[in-house]
């Protein structure tokens, strides 16, 4: 910070530089589109001087990260209402499970997800809301678009995605109801109004609901999703070349744009009709970002160090587990097989699916024949292994990861997060097959780590390379670096590290009734100019002149100068990427 700049001053300041980026993003764009991998393809413009002076509002835009505040005693904190939003599949619902577990101990917490996992999250001890959306539909809609969650066709954006605005629009509402209301299901349960909202991204209603109530919110993830020059967006691709760490932030600011295009009327209503909120006009990443939300990204630094811009609101902790070990019960015949000869590598492609998977399991099966090595197959909803397998093969429909990974010399898998995080923390070498999204990504970051070869994409899979990333597994210098990264991750609890993270960034101190601090402030007497709980108000403070307090104002609205620089942005943007994206093929 600028000597004498206020904190408010240095953040307007961080914001009008990042808008420079955004500007760049824009005038640097040469093409959208979508790649046979399924990624997002960008191109650059670079020989017109404007990423020269991106790189230099970058080098501006740096944040000094200072040494991290001490969270407050839990034991000091007000017991809240904690409201978990996730949107996604079980994998992404999964690590909030143990995440809400240990904040029960302390608060009132409930998970808001798909209905169907009303079971999963109850088994657990914990209170549910339906949020709306199947996932499986969402699954299908990313099959359906080639793995892509943004659509990158004009043609889709007319044709495929209605029914995914649709899905996103009920959502939507949902987060509200999540906030506000009792569980319609549970004739028994208790009101329910949030005192803070922790929310993975793609929940969309999360700082809205934050906003609209005057609360708390933190994001949690499992993938990269603020701007850096360290790596491009999961979801991107950028040609290497000059310029690169230019690059790579841009790609945040394209993505965000990409999906603000076919979401920005959706979110718009739900705030001027269900919210009563003024309408925004730039998309929730770019506006998480400006407003500094805090982020605790579940991955730990030992992996993927915190990029140098990443400021202090930004935690990395570790992967999150729930593990199903101590309770499993293995088939005898499996028993019998492991104990048989070496370990196996495992081989499985977890929810992707597999477009011919006769032909995908006679490739795993010739590849672990040519590396003369024994493999377990996971079917997966790939229906891999459905031939009868060789006897070096054993297939089975699932198993638990904390069971098995440690059984196995090398995995094989498609790079979804949780399978990655599993695999590096039993210490296993890892081959990633990437099918979309940010499997890419993981692929990459396992082979930049030294713990696995080059990923390969489905597209591209033979029993050739298979055989030979079996054969990288074995040598003994991916095997070490496989062994210390898993020694690292369980080294550290991170649960523990994400709920230290949680109470840091609380503004407890704005949320405590300033007569009793164990309690929070629920109403702010005008007359006496305090922040009170109900009780101390009715007591002391009965008949006096009051409003209900909102311990958090996010200011989501821009500074007049710079909202009308944002608002012709934001046309600007719409327009031109409009004009950018390529037609199918």
């Amino acid at each position: 910070m600028a000597k004498g700049m206020s904190k408010s001053g240095a953040l307007l300041q961080r914001r009008v530089r990042r808008q420079q980026m955004r500007v760049a993003a824009l005038r640097a764009l040469k093409s959208v589109s979508a790649l046979p991998d399924e990624r997002v393809a960008l191109e650059f413009e670079s020989e017109s001087g404007i990423l020269d002076d991106a790189a230099a509002s970058l080098r501006a835009a740096a944040v000094r990260a200072g040494p991290r505040s001490r969270p407050p005693s839990e034991h000091s904190m007000p017991r809240l209402n904690v409201v978990i939003m996730v949107v996604g599949s079980r994998g992404d619902v999964q690590p909030f499970i143990s995440i809400a577990r240990r904040l029960a101990w302390r608060h009132r917490v409930r998970i808001a997800t798909h209905a169907e996992f009303r079971p999963f999250v109850e088994r657990a001890g914990l209170e549910f809301y339906p949020l709306a959306g199947d996932p499986r539909e969402l699954m299908e809609y990313m099959i359906k678009t080639g793995g892509r969650i943004v659509p990158t066709h004009l043609q889709q954006i007319v044709e495929d995605v209605p029914r995914k605005r649709q899905i996103v629009a009920d959502i939507l509402q949902s987060t509200w109801r999540a906030c506000t209301e009792k569980d319609p299901d549970r004739a028994d349960a208790a009101p329910f109004v949030a005192d803070a909202i922790i929310a993975n991204p793609p929940s969309y209603g999360h700082l809205h609901c934050a906003e609209a109530l005057g609360i708390p919110l933190h994001i949690v993830f499992t993938m990269p999703w603020t701007a850096t020059s360290a790596f491009p967006h999961p979801f991107a691709h950028v040609p290497p070349g000059s310029h690169d760490p230019v690059k790579n932030w841009l790609s945040y600011e394209i993505m965000d744009l990409l999906m603000w295009v076919g979401l920005a009327d959706l979110i718009n209503e739900f705030r001027q009709q269900t919210l009563k909120l003024a309408p925004i006009e730039i998309g929730a990443a770019t506006l998480l970002s400006d407003l500094e939300v805090p982020f605790t990204y579940l991955f730990p630094e030992s992996l993927i160090p915190k990029p140098a811009e990443w400021g202090p609101h930004i935690d990395l902790a570790n992967f999150i587990f729930l593990d199903q070990a101590e309770t499993y019960t293995p088939p005898p015949d499996l028993t019998a097989f492991l104990a048989a000869g070496e370990r196996p590598i495992c081989v499985g492609f977890g929810s992707a699916v597999v477009q011919d998977p006769v032909a995908t399991t006679r490739t795993i099966y010739a590849a672990l024949a040519q590396a003369g090595a024994r493999g377990i197959v996971l079917r997966g909803w790939g229906h891999l292994g459905g031939e009868g397998p060789p006897p070096n093969v054993y297939v089975i429909d699932e198993c638990p990861h904390d069971w098995l990974f440690p059984r196995c010399r090398a995995v094989c898998h498609h790079g979804g997060a949780g399978t990655t995080s599993a695999g590096l923390r039993a210490g296993l070498p890892t081959v990633v097959v990437p099918f979309f999204g940010d499997q890419f990504f993981w692929g990459q970051i396992v082979c930049a780590a030294g713990a696995g070869p080059t990923p390969i994409p489905i597209e591209t899979l033979d029993a050739v390379s298979l055989a030979d990333a079996f054969a990288a597994c074995g040598r003994p210098q991916m095997r070490a670096r496989a062994e210390e990264l898993g020694a690292k991750i369980r080294m550290t609890d991170g649960v523990e590290l994400v709920v230290d993270s949680l109470r840091r960034h609380l503004p407890i101190g704005a949320m405590q009734c300033a007569r009793n601090p164990e309690h929070l402030a629920r109403v702010y007497c005008t007359r006496c100019r305090l922040r009170l709980c109900t009780a101390c108000y009715e007591g002391d403070h009965a008949g006096h002149a009051a409003r209900p307090y909102r311990p958090f104002n996010w200011s989501v609205r821009a500074p007049q100068h710079l909202g009308e620089e944002l608002r012709a942005f934001a046309a600007d943007a719409l327009h031109a990427l409009s004009a950018l994206v390529k037609q199918p093929r």
